[in-house]
């Protein structure tokens, strides 16, 4: 998986936030997605890396959630309005066994690295999937607040220990297809979510057909 590593021990993460996810789990496994920075004018780059929270049978049995811990420190030049600073982690969701889905997380994490997307819910990142997991139908990532876990927490306010830091935010990645990315585009995510729901789509699976 795009040369990720196991984290030795979840403990070796920031779990913060996840709480409502953990404790109902027998174990957690933490990969670890190296990644370096573009050089800057004097050539210098910067290491850096996107850990992915791993968890079976969660939000139900068959199923797998990954959630990224650590993209909280990667600037998304996003402010309340007010001007604080607002960061995000990304949770997503597949049927266990289709671990490409951690690489799909982490393709989101160097999409805020790279700064190529707005960081808000409805903001599209184009071949988010298709590059690390080609074939599938659903080739693209819409960012939405998350739905399928009661006890995730979404936001957090607090500013971290020191009550200083940026607002956080945890935003699911649902994968969609070309055209409903259009339909995106065009009528707004919210429309999106409408017709995914009336039809009863199964967000999990990324080969389901298109609802547009």
């Amino acid at each position: 998986m795009s040369g990720a590593s196991t984290v030795p021990g979840p403990d070796k993460a920031d779990l913060s936030g996840l709480e409502g996810l953990l404790d109902v789990v027998d174990s957690v496994r933490v990969l670890r997605y190296p990644h370096e920075t573009e050089a800057d004018e004097e050539g210098q780059t910067t290491e850096w890396h996107c850990d992915i929270v791993v968890v079976d049978n969660v939000p139900a049995p068959g199923f797998t959630t990954y959630a990224t811990v650590g993209a909280r420190e990667l600037p998304t030049n996003v402010t309340t309005p007010d001007g604080r600073q607002i960061r995000s982690e990304f949770v997503t969701v597949g049927r266990t066994g289709h671990r490409a889905m951690a690489d799909v997380l982490d393709a989101c994490a160097l999409a805020v690295a790279t700064g190529s997307i707005h960081v808000a819910p409805g903001a599209v990142i184009p071949g988010a999937v298709g590059l690390v997991d080609s074939g599938r139908r659903c080739e693209h990532l819409v960012l939405t607040p998350p739905f399928l876990w009661p006890d995730l927490q979404v936001v957090d306010e607090t500013g971290g220990p020191d009550g200083t830091g940026p607002l956080l935010t945890r935003l699911q990645a649902v994968p969609i297809t070309s055209a409903e990315m259009s339909a995106v585009a065009r009528d707004g995510a919210d429309a999106l979510f409408e017709l995914l729901d009336s039809a009863g789509a199964d967000v999990t699976n990324p080969d389901r057909p298109s609802v547009v």
